[in-house]
Parts: structure tokens; C-alpha cells; sequence
């Protein structure tokens, strides 16, 4: 039998940062769509995933739709343009490359390819369960001015792009779901004040297990709940006396799309680099595995802060 409440998407959908995960979709137990479904009072098919792209929405999620559907939240894209490599690259020291090139693409493939993909996941969506109430939702902010990671080198060029980015992708996803009649959800708003490295985060930095970084963690899954919940008309309120519901799993098939990763400044990658922007390379190295060693300490903390450093000597001279 199928339930009335379905949720599609990526890892944001999938509750990544949310709890316990559930399998390797990482569904995680307090993920915003199981607290919309509580809301609600609806059983829930849960088919979002870690790694979903469109045509792996397409492939995978739909099948849970059909003309009982009631509700269905959706939220993806980001991995559609890149958005993980993106982070990947912009968390890498000055000397490992040029993080401009990855986001001009993720640019250009979010301004060419997105809104037509996003239009006919939304069709389909239609077609699946005809009588539905669907929201689409967009991406918070990560950045609000700051990076206080130490084993990632974000600069503030590469946050004012990320924010830009975004917006970008906001406006694309808010258009596609207005023209094909679906309510859309733009977090960012809700957000503000409450970013990564802000006094109250909602959302991950770098995190372990790593898959959990830059995702929102249990009080962002919450205000993505709050505001999905008030977008399918129910108020606080309700939502406020809400009780345990039916969650029936979808498939666990990861999607395409990569998973944050940290650099690596002891690949070739790093210290050809090292070497090429003037800095000693023994010394890079020395620092990284000092950085990267597992137990905190005060000799860790002061290889991080010069690493930190070095990336600023070498943004400086290339003037990023």
C-alpha cells in the first residue's frame, strides 16, 4: 500500500545531519521530511537519498508515487551543477590550484541544464501522483563571512561565490517549481545568523563521518521542517501536537553524485604545488602530518594556524 506522503531528492531530502542514519541512503531518523510527515499526520515513503541527482530521482524515487499520494517535498539540484565538487575545490590551500574554473562550471551547467531538468522532474512528478500538494525546496547559505575550520582554506572570494551560487540556484529552482504550479520553499531567510561557524550553527562544517559536512544538522533539519510544514498550509501550531507516523523506506541505492572530501596535503597534488608557489616543501609536509594528527593538541593546533597562514601568503601573491 502506498502512503500518502512521499519525500524525494538529495542528501539535504535524505536527512543527512539529522540523527542516526537509517541505511546507505543515510535517512536519517530526525531528517526534516520524517518531521513534516509528524506534522502532517501522514505516513511517509522516504525515497530521498545521499548522491541523488535529477536522473537519479528519476530512476530510483518515483515509483512511490501514485494517485494516493497527497504531499510530496522535494528538494534537489545541488548536485546536479557540481555543488560537492565545488566545496571539495574551494576547501583546498591556494597552492593546490584555482578553485574559479569548477565554479564558472557548476555555473554555466546551472544556467543551461538545470531549469529544463528540473521542468520535467516536475512534470513527471505531476503525471506520478496527479492530485498532490508538492514543494520544492531550495539550499541555505553556507557561509556567513567566516570559515573557522582548520583543515579547510575557503577563501573569502570563494564564500562570496558559494553565497552567489546559491541565490542563483534559488531563483532557478523557485521558478520551476512556480511554473509547474508547486509550492517553493527559499530556507535562506530562516537561516541567517545561523551558518557554519555562526554562535548557533544550523549547519555541519567539516564533520565526522565526513558525508555529514556542510548538511544541516538537527535544528536545520527542524526550521527545514517548520518551513516545508507551513508551505502545505499547516500551522505551527498542529504541528506542535504531532505524533509518531509510518516511515516505510525506498530503495537504498546511493545516487551519482561524490561526497565531501578534505584535501590532502601530503598528495603530489599538494606538494608539487608547495613547490611551485615558492613554499618549502619539507615544511608543508611537516605541517600537514602534524595537522592531521588524530589526537588535538597544542602542536596540532599550531601546525593548523600556520598551514592557515601559508594559504594567505600564496592567495595574497595571486591576488585572491
Amino acid at each position: 500500500m502506498s502512503l500518502p506522503y512521499v519525500a524525494l531528492g538529495d542528501s539535504y531530502a535524505a536527512g543527512v545531519g539529522g540523527g542516526d542514519r537509517v541505511n546507505d541512503c543515510w535517512r536519517a531518523v530526525e531528517g526534516y521530511p520524517v518531521l513534516v510527515a509528524r506534522a502532517l499526520g501522514l505516513g511517509l515513503a522516504y525515497q530521498a537519498c545521499l548522491g541523488a541527482t535529477i536522473r537519479d530521482v528519476e530512476a530510483a524515487q518515483l515509483a512511490a508515487l501514485g494517485p494516493g499520494t497527497t504531499h510530496v517535498s522535494l528538494t534537489v539540484g545541488g548536485n546536479d551543477i557540481g555543488f560537492v565538487p565545488v566545496l571539495v575545490e574551494c576547501a583546498k590551500p591556494a597552492w593546490m590550484g584555482d578553485s574559479d574554473p569548477v565554479i564558472d562550471a557548476a555555473i554555466a551547467t546551472l544556467r543551461t541544464e538545470l531549469p529544463s531538468s528540473l521542468g520535467s522532474l516536475l512534470a513527471r512528478i505531476a503525471q506520478g501522483a496527479p492530485d498532490a500538494e508538492v514543494v520544492v525546496t531550495a539550499y541555505p547559505v553556507l557561509f556567513n563571512g567566516q570559515d573557522c575550520n582548520a583543515l579547510t582554506f575557503f577563501s573569502p572570494h570563494e564564500r562570496a561565490r558559494i553565497e552567489a551560487g546559491v541565490g542563483e540556484l534559488a531563483t532557478v529552482v523557485g521558478d520551476a517549481a512556480r511554473a509547474a504550479g508547486a509550492g517553493f520553499v527559499d530556507p535562506r531567510a530562516a537561516f541567517e545568523g545561523h551558518a557554519v561557524c555562526d554562535g548557533q550553527e544550523w549547519l555541519n562544517g567539516v564533520s565526522w563521518p565526513l558525508e555529514q559536512s556542510y548538511h544541516p544538522n538537527a535544528d536545520g533539519h527542524a526550521a527545514y521542517a517548520r518551513l516545508v510544514t507551513s508551505a502545505f498550509g499547516v500551522e505551527e501550531e498542529a504541528a506542535a501536537r504531532a505524533g509518531e507516523v509510518r516511515v516505510d523506506q525506498g530503495p537504498a541505492s546511493r545516487g551519482e553524485a561524490p561526497t565531501f572530501s578534505l584535501p590532502d596535503l601530503l598528495s603530489a597534488e599538494s606538494l608539487d604545488g608547495a613547490r611551485r608557489h615558492g613554499l618549502d616543501v619539507d615544511h608543508v609536509a611537516d605541517l600537514a602530518r602534524r595537522a592531521e594528527a588524530t589526537a588535538l593538541g597544542e602542536d596540532a593546533e599550531t601546525a593548523r594556524a600556520e598551514l592557515q597562514a601559508l594559504d594567505r601568503v600564496v592567495r595574497e601573491r595571486l591576488g585572491r
